[in-house]
């Protein structure tokens, strides 16, 4: 079988298995993923086989060996285009090019008719990309350049899609976006807690959720992308948490060297609960890696200074001991929240929210610079 035929068998065959998980839902979707070879977007993978599993692709490392730009796993990449909904003849602006891949595919969606603008912090990527797409004949303006600003002079569109994480929503995005244009965007709302939001603008401002679902991606990078929520902590150790300047973290390297001291057994089963934690309480942190024996959900006050930590069934306190007693209660009084059942609604800054949330939901807030965030329980 000729690598061109054993490809549109891959790719008919990834397709549905995707609708069989319901990350692809409609039939635009469907047409679009079986006819955009993803092989060709995806430099360095050892066989066609690979190219068409549902993972992950990186395509770039930072200084530190870590991925800094990948091609995004299959199922991430339908269900956010099932979130634009995106129609023949539409304009659409993608916030991170990579390899090309979703941009080949908004292209399909949109037809000839309609217009495809991306850009990408990296201009060696964006050159590449740009390549890549031309050389199957599809049409996108690939711009090099830092996306937090959009593409200005290609606005309003219809559609706009980042396909890197972000703390906060940029306000030119906002500005760019067609009266009743659809916004998607991964947002980093609190450690562990990443959706991928399709939003939509009211009249009076407030940009309101009309799809949410849990996702994973990269963080913004250039000039705009911020301090960052995941940091580098020692070996293979990373946190993510909020507010974590360098001097916090020089607190927690310390407490980490003086080591832990038993706190006793946690309530459990906590699994469950650990959203509705993160949402509840600010300090909440989430350790990546595997640093001797396992942290996980911890919290973490410099003030103090102290840090708790979930080690499977039981709690370890660095510093401060009664930041046990605060992790103890504050896993064993959150709810059990649902992230893809939550209503996002989000208003400027200095800006109250028109309304009251739903009765009978919980809700949370999350502040940045630009944006404050409510979360309501559905």
């Amino acid at each position: 079988m000729s690598d061109e035929r054993t490809a549109a068998r891959l790719r008919m065959a990834l397709v549905e298995r995707l609708r069989l998980t319901g990350s692809i839902r409609t039939e635009a979707v469907a047409d679009a993923m079986s006819q955009v070879p993803r092989e060709v977007f995806t430099p360095g993978v050892s066989s066609l086989e690979r190219a068409y599993e549902d993972r992950v692709v990186v395509l770039s490392t930072d200084d530190r060996g870590l991925p800094d730009s990948t091609v995004s796993q299959p199922a991430m990449v339908a269900l956010m285009l099932e979130q634009l909904a995106i129609r023949p003849g539409m304009r659409v602006l993608e916030i991170g090019t990579g390899s090309g891949y979703n941009a080949a595919l908004l292209a399909r969606l949109t037809g000839v008719e309609g217009e495809v603008v991306s850009i990408e912090v990296s201009a060696d990527l964006a050159g590449a990309a740009a390549r890549r797409l031309a050389g199957l004949g599809v049409h996108v303006d690939v711009r090099a350049g830092d996306g937090w600003e959009g593409v200005a002079d290609r606005a309003p569109f219809d559609r706009i899609e980042a396909t890197v994480g972000v703390p906060d929503l940029p306000p030119a995005w906002v500005a760019q976006l067609a009266p009743d244009g659809v916004l998607v965007a991964p947002m980093w709302l609190r450690p562990g807690l990443e959706l991928a939001v399709a939003w939509e603008r009211a009249a009076d401002g407030t940009l309101t959720s009309v799809s949410v679902s849990r996702c994973g991606f990269l963080q913004l990078r250039g000039p705009h992308a911020g301090p960052g929520r995941t940091h580098a902590l020692t070996g293979d150790l990373a946190v993510i948490g909020e507010d974590l300047p360098p001097a916090a973290l020089d607190v927690l390297r310390v407490l980490l060297d003086h080591g832990a001291v038993d706190a006793g057994p946690v309530l459990g089963p906590v699994d469950m609960r650990l959203t509705g934690f993160a949402l509840a309480e600010p300090r909440s942190v989430l350790f990546l890696g595997h640093p001797g024996d396992g942290l996980t959900w911890g919290l973490f006050d410099p003030e103090r200074p102290a840090l708790a930590v979930l080690m499977r069934d039981r709690i370890l306190v660095y510093g401060d001991r009664d930041a046990a007693v605060d992790l103890y209660y504050g896993v064993a009084g959150a709810p059990v929240v649902n992230a893809d059942r939550l209503r996002l609604e989000a208003v400027p800054v200095g800006t109250d929210f028109p309304h009251a949330p739903d009765a009978g939901g919980r809700a949370w807030t999350v502040e940045r610079e630009h944006y404050r965030y409510r979360l309501t329980e559905m």
